[in-house]
Order: C-alpha cells, then sequence, then structure tokens
C-alpha cells in the first residue's frame, strides 16, 4: 500500500513538473517572440514618423522658398540682374544653412536658363550647372513624369540625399517658369533610424528602407544606398501583405531572420527590420536550460515530500475528522443567521427568486415554513426608538432585540409554524404559515390580535420596553411576499395617529379619508399672525386645531401638512428681524431636523409647542428692543424739532409711523415723563440757556424755543423754576454763561 501510494506521488509529481515545464517554455518562447515582435513594430513606427516628418518639413521649406519674395523675384525674372539675383543668393543661404537636414538648394529660372545655388552661393548657366540630373528631374516634372514635392532618391558627389521639386509653369501653355529644388541629407534619415533603434549587439540585425521599386533609399551603410534589394523573397511577401505591417519569418545567405515591417501610405515606403533569428532565442536557450534544471531541483525536492507526506498521510484524518465536525457546527449555529438573510432577500429584492431556487434554499436551511404555502405577515416595531437607542449601547439593543424574536416566535409558534427576522435596526417581521389553518378571514384577524397582544404584555413584562404591532395580509404565493411587507411596513407608519403599544390593522385605513385633502390656509394665516403678533397660547390652539382636521386623513397627508407648516414658519418668521432671524433659523431647523424621530402626534405636538415656546421668548426680548429704539427715536425728534411750535406727541407719533395713543404709553413707561412733559422740559432747559448767556429779549427767546408768550408761559416757567420770570432774571445777572 505504502509503496503503491509513494509510486503515485512520484508519478503525478514528475508529470506535473514535465507538462507545466513545457508550458512554460513554449510560453516564454512565444511571449519573447512576441515581445521582440512588437518592439521591432513600435521602432519601425516611430522611424515611418520620422520619415514622414522630415517629408512633411521639407516640403514645407520647399513652400516657403516659392513664397519669399527675393527668390520670387529672381526666379520670375527676364533677365540675370545682379541684385535681385545677390538678394536671392543671400536670402537662400540664410533659410538653407540653418536648416541641417538640408544638404543644398537650388532656385531654377528657365527664362534666362540660370540656377542659384546654397552651397555653393553662387549662380550658373544651364548648361554648365554641375547638377545636370536635377535639371533633367525639373522637366520630367514639369513634363508629368514624376511626381511633384516628392522624395526622390539619389547621388549627389558621392552624397546621398532626397530631392524635393517644386516647378512654376505657364497656366495656358504648361510652358516651365521657374523651379524650386531642395536636396535632403540622407545621413539625416539615418541616424535618426540608428538613434531610435535601440539594439546596439552586433547580431541585433539592421533596419532598413525600401521604396515601392524594392530599392533601398536607407540602410546603416551609406553604400548600400539606391542598391536593389538582393533577397527579394520577403520583399515580394511584404508588398503583397495587405497589413500596414507585421512580422515574418525569412531565410537570408542561410541564416533564419526575423523580418519586421511597416508600411507608410504617405511616402509609400517599407521599414524594414532585420532580426537574426540566433541572436533572438540565444537568450531563450539559456533560460530553457536554466529553468530544466530548477525543475530537476523540484523534481528532486518533490520526491522527497512524496516520501515523507506518503510516510505521514494517515495521520491528518484526525484532524481532518475534528475540522469536519467543527464546520458542521459552525453551520449548524450560523443557519439561524443564513435564514434570516434570505428571508429578508425574499421580502426586499428587487428581484423575484426562482422557485427551484426557493425550494433548494428551504430543504438546505431547514425552514420552519415553506414559502409556497399561503404565509401571514405581522410587523413589530419597537416604540420610542431614539430613547430606546439613546439608552443602550449597541450590544445591549442587540441583545434586546433578540430578546424580542424569541418571545415573538414562542408565542407565535404556539399555533402556528413561524420564522421570525429581525429586518430593520426598530422592527421585527413574522412570518406565520397557514398551510394547515381553515380560518377565515374575520377569525384569522381575530386570532393575530390575540397572538400580537400577548407578544406586547410578554415583552413589557420581561424586556421592558413597549412595541407596536401592525397585523399585514394573507399572502397567497411567495411572488407577494414583497408587495405584502411594503404594504403592511406603510400600514404601520399609522402609529402616529395611534400612538405606542398601539395594535394596528387593516381596518384603520376604512376610517382614513381618502379624498382630496386642502389644508386649511386660513388655519395657518391665524397661526403665522398670532406668531408675530407673539400670542404664543393662541398659536398653539390654532395649531391643536389643525392637527385635529388632520387627524382622520392619510399618513402622507398628515406628514406633508406638518412639514408644509413648519416651513411656511420658517419662511414667514426668518426676516422678521436682523437680530432674531438666524437664532428662528436655528430652532425651525432643528424642529425639521428631529421630525423623523417623531413616532406619534403627541411628540410631534409637545416639540412643536417647544418651537412656539421659543420663538416666543425670542420675539419678547426684540420687543424690549424695539421699545427702546421708539422712545430714543422720539427723544432725538424732540431735541431736534423743539423750536417747532406744532411739536406734539401726534407730530411725533407721525413721524415715527406709529399711533400715538401707543408712542405716549410707550414713552411714559419707558422714561417716567409723557412727551408733553419731556418737549416742556426740553424746552425749559433752552431758554434757561439763552436767559444765562445771551442778553435777547424774552420775546426772541420764546420764539426760538417754539413756545408763545401767554399766561400760560409764565405759570409753567415758575412751576418749572421755582421762580418767576422776572426774579430769575435778576438771580442770574453776571454769572459766568453755560452751556446748552
Amino acid at each position: 500500500m505504502y509503496k503503491k501510494l509513494l509510486l503515485s506521488f512520484v508519478v503525478c509529481i514528475t508529470s506535473l513538473i514535465v507538462i507545466l515545464t513545457s508550458v512554460l517554455f513554449y510560453n516564454y518562447k512565444s511571449s519573447s517572440i512576441s515581445l521582440l515582435k512588437e518592439a521591432n513594430v513600435n521602432v519601425l513606427s516611430k522611424i515611418s514618423y520620422s520619415s514622414v516628418y522630415m517629408d512633411n518639413i521639407a516640403k514645407k521649406f520647399s513652400q516657403s522658398l516659392s513664397l519669399n519674395n527675393y527668390i520670387i523675384a529672381f526666379a520670375n525674372s527676364n533677365d540675370l540682374d545682379i541684385i535681385v539675383t545677390g538678394n536671392a543668393i543671400r536670402t537662400l543661404d540664410s533659410l538653407t544653412i540653418p536648416n541641417t537636414y538640408i544638404y543644398s538648394a537650388y532656385i531654377y529660372n528657365s527664362k534666362i536658363d540660370t540656377v542659384i545655388s546654397s552651397p555653393p552661393s553662387t549662380f550658373f548657366d544651364g548648361p554648365v550647372f554641375e547638377d545636370q540630373e536635377a535639371l533633367r528631374l525639373i522637366h520630367e516634372v514639369q513634363a508629368k513624369k514624376a511626381p511633384i514635392l516628392y522624395p526622390i532618391p539619389r547621388k549627389i558627389k558621392n552624397h546621398n540625399v532626397y530631392t524635393y521639386i517644386l516647378v512654376d509653369t505657364n497656366d495656358n501653355s504648361g510652358k516651365l517658369i521657374n523651379a524650386i529644388v531642395v536636396n535632403v541629407d540622407a545621413d539625416w534619415l539615418r541616424l535618426t533610424i540608428s538613434s531610435l533603434d535601440e539594439k546596439t549587439n552586433k547580431d541585433s540585425g539592421d533596419i532598413l528602407v525600401i521604396d515601392e521599386k524594392g530599392t533601398i533609399v536607407s540602410h546603416p551603410s551609406s553604400s548600400m544606398f539606391m542598391q536593389p534589394v538582393s533577397m527579394p523573397a520577403y520583399t515580394d511577401e511584404i508588398a503583397g501583405s495587405a497589413s500596414p505591417s507585421g512580422t515574418i519569418l525569412d531565410e537570408i545567405d542561410g541564416k533564419k531572420y526575423l523580418v519586421s515591417y511597416v508600411s507608410s501610405s504617405a511616402l509609400k515606403w517599407k521599414f524594414v527590420s532585420l532580426t537574426p533569428y540566433r541572436a533572438v532565442f540565444s537568450s531563450v536557450q539559456r533560460n530553457g536550460w536554466i529553468t530544466l534544471i530548477f525543475c530537476l531541483l523540484v523534481l528532486m525536492l518533490g520526491l522527497i515530500a512524496a516520501i515523507i507526506a506518503s510516510k505521514k498521510l494517515y495521520r491528518p484524518f484526525a484532524v481532518l475528522q475534528d475540522r469536519t465536525t467543527m464546520l458542521e457546527t459552525q453551520k449548524r449555529d450560523s443557519a439561524a443567521v443564513l435564514r434570516n438573510e434570505f428571508i429578508h432577500k425574499m421580502i426586499s429584492a428587487s428581484a423575484q427568486l426562482p422557485l427551484a431556487k426557493v425550494h433548494a434554499k428551504e430543504r438546505e436551511l431547514h425552514f420552519d415554513i415553506s414559502f409556497t404555502h399561503k404565509l401571514f405577515l405581522f410587523i413589530l416595531r419597537i416604540d420610542d426608538y431614539p430613547a430606546f437607542v439613546s439608552k443602550h449601547s449597541e450590544q445591549d439593543r442587540g441583545l434586546f432585540k433578540y430578546s424580542i424574536e424569541n418571545i415573538a416566535k414562542e408565542i407565535t409558534s404556539a399555533q402556528f409554524k413561524c420564522e421570525v427576522v429581525g429586518n430593520g435596526s426598530d422592527q421585527v417581521t413574522v412570518l406565520a404559515d397557514l398551510h394547515q389553518s381553515e380560518l377565515n378571514q374575520e377569525e384569522l384577524y381575530d386570532k393575530f390580535r390575540s397572538i400580537v397582544a400577548d407578544i406586547q404584555a410578554s415583552i413589557k413584562k420581561y424586556v421592558r420596553t413597549s412595541v407596536s404591532g401592525t397585523l399585514g395580509y394573507r399572502i397567497e404565493s411567495y411572488e407577494q411576499m414583497k408587495l405584502i411587507y411594503e404594504e403592511t411596513l406603510q400600514l404601520s407608519m399609522y402609529r402616529l395617529i395611534y400612538g405606542h403599544e398601539s395594535l394596528i390593522t387593516p381596518e384603520v385605513l376604512k376610517q382614513v379619508d381618502e379624498g382630496p385633502y386642502y389644508f386649511p390656509v386660513s388655519k395657518e394665516k391665524q397661526l403665522l399672525d398670532a406668531l408675530r403678533l407673539g400670542n404664543g397660547d393662541s398659536a398653539k390652539e390654532i395649531y391643536s386645531d389643525i392637527m385635529q382636521s388632520l387627524a382622520l386623513t392619510s399618513y402622507d397627508n398628515i406628514v406633508r401638512s406638518i412639514l408644509y407648516l413648519s416651513f411656511s414658519i420658517y419662511n414667514s418668521l426668518q426676516h422678521l428681524h436682523e437680530d432674531t432671524s438666524a437664532r428662528i433659523n436655528r430652532i425651525t431647523l432643528e424642529f425639521l431636523n428631529h421630525f423623523s424621530s417623531f413616532e406619534t402626534l403627541e411628540q410631534i405636538e409637545r416639540s412643536f409647542g417647544e418651537l412656539i415656546d421659543e420663538i416666543m421668548q425670542l420675539k419678547d426680548g426684540n420687543k424690549d428692543k424695539k421699545k427702546n429704539e421708539i422712545v430714543q427715536s422720539a427723544i432725538e425728534l424732540i431735541e431736534e424739532h423743539y423750536p417747532n411750535m406744532n411739536l406734539s406727541l401726534s407730530s411725533c407719533a407721525e413721524q415715527l409711523s406709529i399711533s400715538s395713543m401707543y408712542l405716549g404709553k410707550l414713552f411714559k413707561t419707558t422714561t417716567g415723563k409723557s412727551v408733553a412733559e419731556y418737549i416742556t422740559m426740553v424746552r425749559m432747559e433752552k431758554i434757561r440757556y439763552y436767559l444765562e448767556s445771551t442778553s435777547l429779549p424774552i420775546n426772541d427767546i420764546l420764539e426760538k424755543c417754539g413756545i408763545e408768550k401767554s399766561n400760560y408761559f409764565y405759570t409753567t416757567f415758575k412751576k418749572y423754576f421755582g421762580v418767576s420770570l422776572t426774579e430769575y432774571r435778576l438771580n442770574i445777572v453776571k454769572k459766568p454763561p453755560a452751556s446748552p
């Protein structure tokens, strides 16, 4: 037995290592070729871009020459003018010499058969011009035997160039007028290719450029310029390929090469990279041997491990059995959690689960109910949940809720098979199986009223908290579970009306007025007016009337109306006074923020009353400040207008836009004097000033102080100063003047 086991281990490990080694070597070889192909194509693409760039700047340079005034003046002149020719030569030098990629440039005037050149910076008669091939090419381009501004590879004095020709002909006769010839240095492209080619190994191969005729237009060796390709096999395959780039294997001079190419549609050139196959795979073969040696070492270690494993094979069985038992225990302990999660998914999932999956889960998790039977759903919600949260820690809340679930399951299961799921922070959902029940609708609800009442009583007794219950509907098929749950949850919201520890049934919906509800706008106006006037008790009474009118409407109408009323108060009072608007905003927004935590109308009414009380406190403080401001304004008005004989309580009230009665009462309460008394006081003090500091006649003084000379004045003067006017003037003679 041991030998068979050892042999099977050896065979398996050896086979696995051989297969893995072969796969790894093949993948490494393939990836190396792929990487090389991608690298070659990438380099060739950059070279192609550089060549097109060279072509574009050469064309632009040729066209810029045709737009230069000095050049055009020479090219179109009818006779040889030394000044025009000199200007053209200097201009051509200034444009040509700075551009290192340009070998030379010519301007040919066919009318005078003269060529200017740079370099050398001089002019030639056509017959004696040293580059006669250029003149021949000009006539070929003019005769449309050669393309305009197309790189023509050729040699000039043993120098490789690409020649661009731009001709100007007579539109009518087609006769040549002038031509521009630009010779681009082929070494510029060759050096660019060398700089882009990152391979420096002498065996890495060459990069060459071939035109559409199969002629080499760029090669690492300058001597190969304009030479025909000596091995046309791969060039024929490249020329016949429809792909703009690719890689092929070919033999050149008996050696295997990896040939990569990229085509340029603009230049009609082929950019070819020749990489010796041996250079590519020398590293692959070296890594292959390293991999083989490594795998042999792994094989030896594997054989040692197989021997050790075969000896100790039977030892882990006991450990494995223990682990299996532990997993079964964990699965059994987690079954309740899994059942809870599945029921939650059934009643809240947006997509309906297939029936086959439902049956499979029933068998797997051993539910006490069957989802294909008729079911009944009811919901329990913890009352005053915000206080419950603040009173207990998260761990304690979990224990309390677990107790509520156990009580609900124990009491319900006494009469129906059931499942209980805690699917919300403050709620517990119970599903009862009605498969063997023959109760009619009325009997069914009576039965569950009794069950829920027992649950509420037990929870209050043992958990010391209260819950509200909501009876849902009969579930005829498992597809209805989500809908029935949502309807029951919506029904539970009517706890807002019926209060804590209530038992809500679908019967309550019959008492709800489902018709259109029109908010009592007149009551709203009365409430806002009461708040503006500072009548808090009246505001509370009006709010109570509004809530009574809402009692028989739907839950949505109640919530919507309360929110609307809150926002009305917020919008109406926020600009009441600049000093209190921020505080009114704060207390109103605090009420709105806590609205979602209110569970009953009683809580809302209590909180709303507190909101009204806070608003009243703010208004009372603001009222005192406003009164002081009014009195101060009246005093300033009297101080300014005391010379006016018509100054009175009525005129002051009119200036301040308030009633004279209100001003008189407010002024008397604040200063202890009536407005008339204060006016008299100000005028008497002014008379004192004029009597003591001036020698004005009494008539002038009275006119300045707004008092008419009469017996009333003398009586008032004696009453205010305690002496008559004559006695006062005698007493103040020779006294130093006083300030007013």
